[in-house]
C-alpha cells in the first residue's frame, strides 16, 4: 500500500511523463484524500502548463492504493485566484 506522499510523487511524475517536465511548472498539492471505500487516493494538485503560462490548471487524480497506478483524472476549475475545488 503506498501513502499519500508516494501517491502525490506519482501524480507529479505521471504529469511530467506525459506533459514534459516544461510543462509542469510549479506543481503543488492543495489536498489529499483517502478513499478507503473505492481504495484510491485522491490528489488535488495545480501547476502551470508551460512557461510563459500566467493561469494554473488544476486536477483531482486518484490513484490506486496497492499499486500506484493512476486510476483517473479530472481537470478542475479554478474559480477563485489560487483555490481549486475538489471536483466540479
Amino acid at each position: 500500500m503506498i501513502t499519500g506522499n508516494d501517491a502525490a510523487i506519482k501524480v507529479r511524475d505521471y504529469f511530467e511523463s506525459v506533459h514534459g517536465a516544461n510543462a509542469v511548472i510549479g506543481f503543488m498539492v492543495l489536498g489529499m484524500k483517502k478513499n478507503v471505500d473505492e481504495k484510491h487516493w485522491d490528489i488535488t494538485c495545480t501547476f502551470f502548463p508551460g512557461v510563459g503560462a500566467r493561469q494554473r490548471i488544476g486536477y483531482l487524480v486518484k490513484v490506486d492504493f496497492e499499486n500506484g497506478s493512476i486510476i483517473e483524472q479530472e481537470m478542475v476549475v479554478q474559480k477563485e485566484a489560487g483555490k481549486l475545488p475538489e471536483g466540479n
